[in-house]
């Protein structure tokens, strides 16, 4: 997850590039930003869903994971009774560090990560 100011696909389609894995299938809606995935180098397969007509396409498309995951990471943002604007980013990569593991391996995994990040 990246906070961006514009959600033009000038910004979208290199952070889309750096993030996402080439020849992945790519879910979204139609917003026109999305519209240059498919032409991208990366050899995407893009499919959506256009919310206006429909919840799910015919074949099966639709954003309510990512829509899911944002919703999930507002409301821990929210537990933190406001946040600046500034710590937005480093609050996303907690967000998504804590949710790529399980609660039990939390201490050792954040131990293990300084060990890799601080070399004595």
């Amino acid at each position: 997850m990246r906070l961006v100011d514009i959600r033009d696909a000038a910004t979208l389609l290199p952070i889309i590039a750096d993030c996402i894995a080439p020849n992945s299938t790519i879910y979204s809606d139609e917003w026109r930003a999305y519209a240059g995935i498919s032409a991208m180098p990366q050899n995407y397969t893009h499919k959506t869903v256009n919310h206006s007509y429909q919840f799910v396409s015919e074949s099966g498309v639709h954003p309510n994971h990512v829509e899911n995951l944002w919703r999930n990471c507002k409301r821990e943002l929210a537990k933190r009774n406001g946040v600046r604007r500034d710590f937005i980013p480093s609050y996303l990569d907690e967000f998504m560090w804590r949710r790529s593991r399980s609660v039990q391996n939390f201490f050792p995994e954040i131990l293990e990560a300084i060990r890799r990040q601080y070399t004595v």
